[in-house]
């Protein structure tokens, strides 16, 4: 199937596929225990969570929901799966079970997809049957994990790029290439290289020529000349295949101006790409000599393993350099195309994202009771008890966030007059706001087998610039950001502290 949508979810299901067994083996196993215990029926609640944020930052965007929530959709425990369970090594009873279920037992709550959170903020919450949670962590983790750790990165590069466009051109190097092109776009960038892509997205494809196309004819000139008279309307030369000064860019004036009338006519916009060398440098030295030759309005497209750091290094030395060359620094900027690919595609940085997925309330003796999961030589590691929601605490006066508590689905956001800091009785922040000033942040998306809204493409971007919009600019700043204060209300912190010091892994 080819149909290029606009709707997210149609998207996901045209570029992949269900898993037979999507999940790692020891959910299965743990499910099949509750079973053969009767346990597997009680109700419980799991949160997803990261412990850190990516890349140094402050915070993450939420990528993978609507995949997720398809998943719960669309799978179902056929007989084949029955067969693959039996064939590692279930037993039957527990496959003929698994063969009268479905996932719409499950309710989820979650912030939209493309939303920031924050470290230790209940990102994603699950309610339903035990056994059924234990395989929707698993689906869970795969779908959401890098996709969020995507978006995030190549969210950070359309930021560093700002206010020129940022483009993805990672097909060739990444690890999960269809995944990585769509939730790249999602993230912020404007087109991509992966015409694959687009048998499912309706994301923008483009692509230049390479070094071997100016090689295989001999000569630089011949080569751009041939490349416009077949191609006015993507009129991309490449120039540093001999000598980017001297020879690319005077070769290019020669031919943008032969075929100047041939690609107007066609709607092109002339371009140049820079593949090598020192870009900052080269890149004023490209546009100087552009504007002389009365050819002002040649884009330049930067590559060359180009990352959000090196983006913004470059932009530093043109905005500052860029005067003394008698060019105008914001014109200058804004011409400029960053076509990423290894580097964010590959995450090269941080190649994973620490999400996980933990239980926080089973029901014992008909209570619901929270649950926690201890770790003493690491407090990083120790959960946060109960089914929890969080909001973002407004300033009314400039609209940004002051903070995240997290509060017990049994309170009333409004009632918690203090956040305090998981780990640290010395660090709380003194909150005093009315429901206007609270943005609760997990909507019920999914209950009774159905998904309750889905996104289009244009959503989840528009979504991640409302919410970082909203962030004062010293938590996005790609090196030593403000560290954001996500913290617990005083119900929560204490049932936390009780647990861990009476080493209480159940709240009854």
């Amino acid at each position: 199937m080819y149909k290029p949508s606009k709707d997210l979810l149609e998207a996901i299901r045209i570029l992949f596929p269900v898993e037979l067994t999507p999940w790692d083996d020891y959910y299965t196993r743990m499910a099949q225990t509750d079973f053969f215990l009767k346990r597997h029926l009680l109700q419980a609640s799991k949160t997803y969570f990261i412990r850190k944020a990516p890349f140094g930052g402050s915070y993450a965007l939420l990528g993978g929901l609507t995949a997720f929530l398809r998943m719960l959709v669309d799978y179902k425990f056929t007989s084949e799966v029955q067969e693959a369970l039996l064939e590692q090594g279930y037993k039957k009873e527990f496959t003929d079970f698994l063969g009268s279920s479905n996932f719409d037992q499950i309710v989820v709550f979650s912030i939209p997809e493309g939303g920031v959170f924050f470290p230790n903020e209940p990102a994603i919450i699950l309610e339903g049957p035990l056994y059924l949670l234990r395989l929707a962590e698993g689906i869970l983790l795969k779908n959401v994990n890098y996709p969020s750790l995507s978006m995030t990165k190549w969210n950070r590069v359309a930021q560093a790029a700002a206010p020129g466009s940022s483009f993805e051109f990672a097909r060739r190097r990444a690890q999960d290439d269809l995944r990585t092109s769509l939730y790249a776009y999602l993230g912020g960038t404007t087109v991509t290289s992966n015409s694959e892509v687009r048998k499912g997205a309706d994301i923008k494809v483009v692509g230049t020529m390479g070094h071997e196309f100016i090689q295989s004819f001999g000569d630089e000139f011949e080569a751009f000349d041939k490349w416009l008279e077949i191609n006015p309307d993507r009129p991309t030369l490449l120039i540093d295949t001999i000598d980017t000064i001297q020879s690319g860019v005077p070769n290019a004036i020669k031919a943008f101006q032969k075929h100047q009338d041939r690609i107007k006519n066609a709607g092109g916009l002339p371009g140049i790409r820079n593949d090598s060398g020192d870009l900052a440098y080269l890149t004023i030295e490209e546009r100087r000599m552009f504007n002389a030759a009365g050819l002002p309005d040649v884009w330049i497209y930067e590559t060359n393993d180009l990352d959000e750091y090196s983006i913004e290094n470059i932009r530093e030395q043109i905005y500052t350099h860029a005067q003394k060359a008698g060019l105008d620094p914001q014109d200058t900027l804004k011409k400029i195309i960053w076509a990423c690919g290894t580097n964010p595609g590959t995450c090269s940085d941080q190649p994973s994202i620490g999400g996980v997925a933990k239980l926080s309330t089973v029901t014992s003796w008909d209570l619901e009771c929270e649950v926690i999961k201890i770790a003493h030589d690491n407090p990083i590691k120790t959960s946060i008890p109960g089914s929890n929601r969080s909001c973002w605490v407004i300033d009314s006066t400039t609209g940004e966030i002051i903070c995240d508590l997290i509060y017990s689905r049994k309170e009333k956001p409004e009632d918690c007059t203090v956040v305090r800091h998981p780990d640290d009785e010395l660090k709380k922040t003194v909150i005093q706001f009315t429901m206007k000033d609270c943005v609760p942040r997990q909507q019920c998306v999914f209950r009774g087998g159905v998904i309750q809204s889905t996104p289009t493409l244009q959503d989840v971007r528009d979504r991640s610039l409302n919410d970082l919009g909203q962030l004062h600019w010293t938590y996005k700043r790609l090196k030593s950001p403000h560290v954001f204060k996500v913290g617990l209300s005083d119900r929560l912190f204490q049932l936390r502290k009780d647990m861990i010091t009476g080493n209480k892994l159940i709240n009854r």
